[in-house]
């Protein structure tokens, strides 16, 4: 099978080097014609570009961020709008009737209580309520101390205001009491 030559690539023009060889001297030699100023100038154009370009990324994330935010809190207000007419319903109940029943109050705003805390286990909170539990100062905060012989030093034995959490990220320490040791009397 004879071999197959192209010739337009193997013409030699007159000083005796071929066109394709020719071009590529002459698209280096272009380059070479850069002059530094030209290219701190194509290279500051470059690095500013990329500079607006990050700016504008930040600023849309920003706004995806603040917008996901309002988007998660109209949903948390919208699921709690319910809860808060059922308490102003309840005191507006309590205050109408002079004679009204105690217990039929506190019953019904421990049902609006069940149903806030609900309202939190489905969003992802949880409740700390560590009565009974060793102090850890990351998730406790302690308001008093307590002489107990009942109980070692450093468990919570009275939680004033339960804390909460929501995905791991601590939203309120819960505050308590922790029991220390009896001060025994010294004899004189």
């Amino acid at each position: 099978m004879p071999i197959q030559i192209d010739e337009d690539k193997n013409d030699v023009n007159d000083e005796g080097t071929n066109e394709e060889n020719s071009e590529n001297i002459i698209s280096e030699e272009e380059e070479l014609e850069i002059s530094p100023e030209e290219k701190i100038k194509e290279l500051e154009d470059k690095l500013l570009r990329t500079v607006a370009e990050m700016d504008n990324m930040r600023k849309r994330s920003d706004k995806e961020r603040s917008e996901a935010y309002k988007i998660g809190a109209s949903i948390f207000i919208k699921e709690m709008l319910p809860i808060i007419d059922n308490l102003q319903r309840a005191l507006a109940s309590f205050v109408e009737g002079e004679g009204s029943d105690t217990k039929s109050f506190v019953d019904g705003t421990n049902v609006i209580m069940r149903d806030f805390v609900s309202l939190l286990d489905k969003t992802g909170v949880k409740t700390i309520n560590p009565e009974g539990e060793k102090f850890d100062p990351n998730l406790h905060e302690a308001m008093f101390e307590v002489p107990s012989e009942d109980h070692e030093a450093g468990i919570i034995v009275q939680v004033i205001e339960h804390g909460y959490v929501l995905e791991n990220r601590l939203l309120r320490a819960a505050k308590v009491g922790v029991s220390s040791k009896k001060n025994e009397e010294k004899p004189n």
